[in-house]
């Protein structure tokens, strides 16, 4: 995905451009599980590197379970003509799992959405969000998955409201 940072940052959640050193952050609890929601974008110092990140904390982790989850991480940088370009997205600690098509945007859908609930003060349902965001619903081309490319059979006459006679 190669954008324009103002495009890019609105596609994260944040209304505005990031100044060197500037961080956009959100964050949610729930006290009764004792978790933890936060993402933040945010620019290095050099103004060179975007990184957008979420994650999860819990109090009273279950057994198995860590008590620091990185939920998502996206890391742009400028490439030309004042696009930036987008070289890491992963979502639950990988890239792409299951090859899907537009995979920068779809992962920066998914962001948007978790960022959504957070402004509200929810912890974002992961899992809801990932299969409503990150499903394969198109192909390579725009083309909806299956299904041939058979065109349609149109006569001229027919394309000019003539009747033809039989």
């Amino acid at each position: 995905m190669r954008i324009e940072l103002k495009e890019l940052l609105d596609k994260l959640g944040v209304g505005y451009i990031l100044s060197a050193y500037e961080t956009c952050p959100w964050a949610a609890s729930d006290d009764e599980t004792g978790v933890t929601c936060s993402a933040e974008v945010r620019m290095n110092n050099d103004g060179n590197e975007l990184e957008a990140e979420m994650q999860i904390m819990r109090d009273n982790p279950a057994e198995g379970e860590s008590p620091l989850e990185q939920i998502f991480f996206m890391l742009a940088k400028p490439a030309t003509d004042n696009k930036w370009d987008v070289k890491t997205t992963r979502v639950q600690g990988q890239d792409n799992p299951d090859n899907l098509y537009n995979w920068h945007e779809k992962a920066a859908a998914f962001f948007l959405a978790c960022v959504t609930e957070l402004k509200m003060g929810k912890i974002p349902d992961i899992e809801e969000i990932m299969a409503r965001e990150l499903r394969d619903g198109e192909s390579f081309g725009g083309m909806m998955g299956g299904g041939g490319s058979k065109s349609p059979k149109l006569k001229g006459a027919q394309l000019l409201g003539m009747k033809t006679g039989r």
